[in-house]
């Protein structure tokens, strides 16, 4: 005879068993649909000044970069039954001789699956200071 703890394992390890293999299914599904986004990333003006830090005390002088751009993006191949949001972001990479690398994070936007998949963005303009910049 079975008692209530043995039923209870049963019931159970079917439970998960089935669990395991819809997650295997459901992986199998989405790992091969093509995914490519389409875009269209213009820079329209670049400038960079020299701007005094008022904030550190020291005679400092901070980069500000100017940026004008257009960009398009169509994310409409993104989005699948299993995408409920993309996080979107555009960094700027640039060296100098202090770091070999250095990224500042220009643009980020949350783009939901119930909005438009085709966004674009005006031209606008973007003041990037940061003391992690070159100094003179």
């Amino acid at each position: 005879m079975n008692n209530l703890t043995s039923r209870a394992n049963v019931i159970l390890a079917n439970s998960l068993s089935v669990l395991a293999i819809c997650t295997g299914m459901l992986f199998i599904s989405t790992i091969h649909l093509p995914v490519e986004p389409k875009f269209d990333f213009k820079v329209n003006d670049a400038q960079i000044r020299y701007q005094p830090d008022h904030m550190s005390g020291k005679r400092e002088y901070l980069d500000l970069a100017l940026l004008r751009y257009d960009l398009k993006i169509d994310m409409s191949d993104s989005f699948h039954w299993n995408v409920k949001m993309i996080f979107l972001y555009l960094v700027a990479e640039y060296t100098n001789e202090n770091n070999a690398v250095n990224q500042v994070v220009l643009w980020d936007k949350i783009v939901m699956r119930e909005t438009i998949p085709l966004w674009t963005s005006k031209t606008f303009e973007l003041n990037i200071t940061s003391s992690t910049m070159v100094t003179i």
